[in-house]
């Protein structure tokens, strides 16, 4: 059995929420794939990790620099990575954990779990669910990739993952 919506959204990533939100708006029924993580790669491994890592490292860098600006700081000021890495675990995990609320409690927008396979110009299966739609936006994230080039096995290295 296949079940019809108005749209489909492949991904979550920074355009898929407001989309389904302005489609549900304009009286669409909405349907909202993710394989992964809510939010993409800004939320999970780009943007706001990111970011929360940098305000830590300025923090100390201000820290340090607190004479600067008259004020005294009687001790090193050292950093706990674990923490700054809890602490960013725990803003991504919250902003994922508050956008997949807010798709999940959308009137009018369905939220499946799960790998989207084309089956047919306007039909995706999720799972043993098959949708279709008029409309299908494809709003998949980006993943690191490792270059192919002599020596990159032979040294450790990372990604934004």
């Amino acid at each position: 059995m296949t079940t019809s919506y108005d749209a489909i959204i492949i991904g979550t990533g920074q355009a898929g929420p407001p989309l389904a939100r302005r489609l549900v708006a304009a009286g669409m029924r909405v349907a909202i794939i993710e394989r992964k993580l809510f939010g993409g790669t800004c939320v999970n491994t780009g943007c706001i990790p990111t970011k929360t890592m940098v305000a830590s490292a300025y923090a100390a860098h201000m820290a340090r620099r607190a004479a600067d600006f008259g004020v005294s700081i009687d001790c090193q000021v050292s950093v706990d990575m674990k923490k700054v890495k809890a602490r960013k675990d725990a803003i991504s995990g919250q902003s994922r954990t508050g956008l997949e609320t807010s798709l999940d409690t959308l009137n009018n927008c369905t939220v499946y779990r799960g790998s989207a396979r084309f089956e047919a110009p306007r039909e995706v299966s999720v799972g043993d669910a098959r949708l279709s739609a008029e409309r299908i936006f494809i709003n998949v994230g980006g993943r690191a990739i490792v270059p192919n080039f002599p020596g990159i096995g032979d040294v450790p290295y990372f990604t934004n993952s």
